[in-house]
């Protein structure tokens, strides 16, 4: 185990569900957090990779870092096919998949030998960065995209004298 990484991944996840604790109810299922996608799309698409990251650790420590071949090539089809599932998905259930999502996630990165951070996976990719793209990175990146959506604006007004 890296502690380093798993309380970077802890701490990003906690930040990620403080910006979703300041979301509206009424606004998760309305596109526009990130483009046309709303808070319930995000929150399923975070599950979607964090449950990629847990399928490299698997394979990585199963001996079988050969068969991730996860190309950045493929991103945008795998994002999209994300969404069409998150918008067939319950808010409460997208909540329930990325609870379990992160807590496999972390508990294979817990439970990962460090020698095989550094170790290549089919792709080219270390498991580290894996670890860090899919994982803490991941969650920073759209915790900002929430509290830029749902900033106050209160701040906008003063200063117009309203």
């Amino acid at each position: 185990m890296d502690d380093r990484l798993v309380a970077d991944l802890t701490a990003a996840r906690a930040d990620f569900i403080k910006a979703l604790g300041a979301v509206d109810a009424g606004l998760v299922t309305v596109p526009g957090v990130m483009e046309d996608w709303s808070v319930r799309d995000m929150v399923v698409h975070l599950a979607a990779w964090a449950e990629h990251a847990s399928r490299a650790l698997e394979l990585a420590s199963t001996g079988r870092a050969a068969e991730f071949a996860y190309s950045t090539d493929d991103t945008d089809a795998m994002n999209a096919r994300i969404l069409a599932d998150a918008r067939a998905t319950a808010p409460a259930d997208a909540l329930a998949r990325e609870e379990a999502a992160f807590e496999a996630f972390r508990a294979g990165l817990v439970a990962l030998d460090p020698a095989l951070l550094g170790l290549r996976l089919g792709n080219g990719d270390r498991v580290e960065e894996v670890i860090r793209y899919d994982g803490a990175d991941h969650y920073a990146e759209h915790a900002g995209h929430l509290r830029a959506w749902f900033a106050d604006d209160d701040d906008d007004d003063d200063e117009d004298g309203d």
